[in-house]
């Protein structure tokens, strides 16, 4: 009878500590995304749309608080085929929600020239056995520039696999 006692609270222990760890996900994360503008408005000039541009990221994030994580991404962005410029794209994200979350990004262009870039975006996402999370995000662009600002929205698709 003590036996059974034992194994059966030992269970229920074990049970309890992988319940906990299921709850805990991992901090960290690599990401990959695949982005393009869709729409863009150069500085005093009129509305356009896709832009035939193509952005390639690979970043490295951070859970800093349970919803609250910090990213950086680095990669470079063709227009029609031919390279224009290399970004690295520091980030706030804030997962308000299981399925979605807001981004405060900033793009810091590195070459062929230095300028910034805010960056701000909503996305969706959905997290497979706790460790890969499809995302799909809109993301709106401004850039000033001689005492004018243009606007660009964009549409970046990737994934984070979290360790």
């Amino acid at each position: 009878m003590r036996m059974r006692l034992v194994l059966i609270a030992s269970l229920v222990w074990l049970g309890s500590v992988s319940v906990s760890a299921a709850d805990d996900p991992p901090a960290n994360y690599v990401a990959g995304f695949l982005g393009t503008t869709v729409g863009y408005r150069p500085p005093g000039g009129s509305f356009d749309g896709w832009q035939k541009d193509a952005t390639v990221l690979l970043g490295y994030g951070r859970f800093v608080t349970p919803k609250l994580a910090l990213e950086l991404d680095i990669g470079p962005t063709y227009v029609s085929g031919d390279y224009v410029s290399t970004g690295l794209v520091p980030g706030l994200v804030w997962a308000f929600s299981p399925h979605a979350y807001a981004a405060a990004r900033f793009i810091v262009s590195v070459d062929p020239e230095r300028r910034f870039t805010l960056f701000p975006g909503i996305g969706l996402s959905h997290t497979f056995k706790g460790r890969i999370t499809p995302i799909l995000e809109l993301n709106l662009s401004s850039t000033r520039s001689g005492g004018k600002s243009d606007f660009g929205v964009a549409v970046t698709g990737g994934v984070l696999i979290a360790f």
